[in-house]
C-alpha cells in the first residue's frame, strides 16, 4: 500500500509540476510575475538562513525589497573556494561529492537519496560541482514536458503516451556525471510510462548508431550538432531508414550554425529545436518550435545579458557575459553568477507566437572541431572524449587540447595556485577516457604542464584548438565547431 500511495503522489506531483509550467497565455502574465518574485524572494530568504556563505554576501541587503542588481555577483572559482558553505543542507562536503562521483557505479543514484551531482565540464576553466534536490530535478523535467514540443491539449497534455509511449533516442557520451547525462541519468520513473529511452553514444561508430536507430525508429532524436550531422549523412547515403515516424529533433551542449539546422531539417523533415542550458540551471530555456532560438523560462530564472562591466546591455545587442540566477535550486543557491557566453536577446517577440524572451544567438563557446583517422575513415572527435578524462582532476586551474597532426593532440595544463599536476596522472586519465571509447591504438597525446595558458585577442582561452587543419576530405568551409554543455 505504501508503495501505490508514493507511487500516486509522485505521478500527482509531476503533473502538477507540469500544469504549472504550460505555455503561458496573455491572461497568465501576472500571476506569473508574482510567481517569479516570491521564488526570488523565497530563494533569497533560503539561502541567507541556511549558507553561511550568502549571509555573509547579504549583510546590509533588504532582501525583502532589493532588486536583484542589487546583490553581488560570483564566479565559478568563487563558487567552488566556498561551496561547503553555499551548499544549505550542512551535512554536505566536497570532498564526499567528490568521492560520490568518483565511483561509476553511483550514476543515476541520489546522494543521500534527495540529491543528484554533476559536474561541469570544465571548457571555461575549473570544472564546477552542481548540486540539485529532488524538487529541482523534477521541474527540470516538467519544464521539457510542458514547452519542449507543441501540445495537443493543455488538460492532461501527454495522456495518448500512456497508450502509446513516445519513442526517444539520445545521442550523447556514455552515462556519467556530466550535465546532459545527469538530464537522463534522473528520469522520474512515473515519466517512462511515457516513452522509452534508447541512450546512444556520440562515439560509436555511425555503422552501429544506424544499426541501433533503424531498429529503435525513434520519434525523438535529441543530440550534439556533430551527431546530428553524422546520422544525418547515413540517411542522406541511405543506410539510416526511418520509417516516418520521427516528430522532433532537438540539439544540446553545442552551437547550432544555421547552415547545418536547415541541412539537417531538409534531410529529416521535421524540425530541430536548439535548448541553450547549462548544468547550474538545466531548465534555462526550451527550443522554439518555429526558429533556432530557444525560448527563455523567465519563471525559473533571471538571464542578465550584461558588459563587462556587469551593466545591462538593450534586447538585441550582444552582451559580454551572461549573469545566472536559477530561481528554483535551493540546495545549492546560483545567484548572480558570471558565465563567458556571448548571448543575444531577441528585440522583437517570436514570430512562433510564444511569450517568452527568446534567446535569438549564444556565442562564445566555440571550439575548433577534431578529428581522427580511424583505419582510413575520418570520423569527427567530440572535443568532450577528453574533457571526461580531468573532471576528477581538482587541482586544475585551465587546460588546453590541440589538435598537431593526424590522430595527434596536445594537453596543456596548469595548476591552481598553492596546487600541483601529475603528468603521468593527467596521461592514465586520458588512457583511461580514450580506451574506453575505443580509440586506444589511434589517438596519441602528449602532455605539458604549463605556469600559464595565455588567452587568445579576444581575451578568452581557446578549450579546444585544432592547429593542423580538416581533414584531407574535408574543406575548411565544411568543418563544424564543437561547443561545451556536455
Amino acid at each position: 500500500m505504501r508503495g501505490l500511495l508514493r507511487a500516486v503522489s509522485d505521478q500527482l506531483k509531476l503533473a502538477l509540476a507540469i500544469r504549472s509550467l504550460l505555455p503561458p497565455r496573455p491572461e497568465d502574465m501576472k500571476a506569473r510575475a508574482e510567481a517569479r518574485d516570491a521564488r526570488f524572494r523565497n530563494l533569497l530568504r533560503y539561502a541567507n538562513e541556511n549558507s553561511p556563505y550568502y549571509r555573509k554576501r547579504f549583510q546590509g541587503i533588504d532582501l525583502a525589497t532589493c532588486a536583484i542588481t542589487d546583490l553581488p555577483t560570483q564566479n565559478k572559482s568563487e563558487m567552488m573556494a566556498n561551496l561547503d558553505d553555499i551548499l544549505t543542507d550542512r551535512a554536505l562536503r566536497r570532498d564526499d561529492l567528490e568521492r560520490f562521483m568518483s565511483d561509476p557505479s553511483n550514476i543515476g543514484l541520489y546522494y543521500k537519496d534527495n540529491y543528484a551531482v554533476c559536474h561541469t565540464s570544465g571548457s571555461q576553466g575549473q570544472p564546477a560541482i552542481i548540486v540539485q534536490d529532488k524538487p529541482a530535478i523534477l521541474t527540470t523535467f516538467a519544464a521539457q514536458f510542458a514547452r519542449g514540443k507543441p501540445l495537443s491539449r493543455r488538460f492532461l497534455p501527454h495522456l495518448q503516451r500512456l497508450f502509446k509511449p513516445a519513442r526517444f533516442s539520445i545521442i550523447t557520451q556514455k552515462p556519467g556525471f556530466y550535465p546532459s547525462s545527469t538530464f537522463f541519468n534522473y528520469f522520474p520513473e512515473r515519466a517512462r510510462r511515457f516513452l522509452k529511452l534508447q541512450r546512444l553514444s556520440v562515439f560509436d561508430p555511425p555503422d552501429v548508431l544506424v544499426e541501433k536507430l533503424n531498429s529503435f525508429q525513434p520519434n525523438f532524436i535529441t543530440g550534439y550538432t556533430s551527431a546530428l550531422e553524422t546520422i544525418t549523412r547515413e540517411l542522406q547515403a541511405g543506410r539510416l531508414k526511418l520509417n516516418g515516424d520521427l516528430e522532433q529533433m532537438t540539439n544540446i551542449s553545442e552551437p547550432l550554425p544555421e547552415a547545418i539546422a536547415q541541412r539537417v531539417e531538409k534531410a529529416f523533415g521535421v524540425h530541430i529545436t536548439n535548448i541553450y542550458s547549462m548544468a547550474e540551471c538545466m531548465a534555462l530555456t526550451c527550443g522554439c518550435q518555429a526558429t533556432h532560438g530557444s525560448h527563455l523560462n523567465d519563471e525559473l530564472a533571471y538571464l542578465e545579458v550584461v558588459d563587462s562591466n556587469n551593466r545591462p546591455v538593450p534586447n538585441g545587442t550582444a552582451g559580454s557575459k551572461v549573469l545566472l540566477t536559477n530561481l528554483y535550486n535551493l540546495a545549492q543557491p546560483i545567484i548572480r553568477y558570471e558565465i563567458d557566453d556571448i548571448v543575444t536577446i531577441s528585440p522583437e517577440p517570436c514570430q512562433c507566437g510564444s511569450l517568452l524572451p527568446l534567446v535569438k544567438a549564444v556565442e562564445g563557446r566555440t571550439k575548433d572541431q577534431f578529428w581522427v583517422d580511424v583505419d582510413g575513415q575520418i570520423r569527427d572527435l567530440p572535443y568532450y572524449v577528453f574533457l571526461l578524462a580531468l573532471h576528477t582532476e581538482t587541482n586544475l586551474a585551465e587546460h588546453q587540447f590541440l589538435q598537431t597532426g593526424v590522430n595527434q593532440f596536445v594537453l596543456r595544463a596548469s595548476a591552481l595556485p598553492g596546487r600541483a599536476l601529475d603528468a603521468d596522472k593527467l596521461r592514465q586519465l586520458i588512457d583511461q577516457s580514450i580506451k574506453s571509447e575505443g580509440f586506444a591504438k589511434v589517438i596519441r597525446v602528449e602532455i605539458e604542464i604549463v605556469d600559464q595558458i595565455l588567452p587568445e585577442e579576444s581575451g578568452k582561452i581557446r578549450r579546444a584548438k585544432n592547429v593542423f587543419g580538416p581533414p584531407p576530405a574535408v574543406s575548411s568551409g565544411q568543418s563544424h565547431a564543437l561547443a561545451d554543455g556536455g
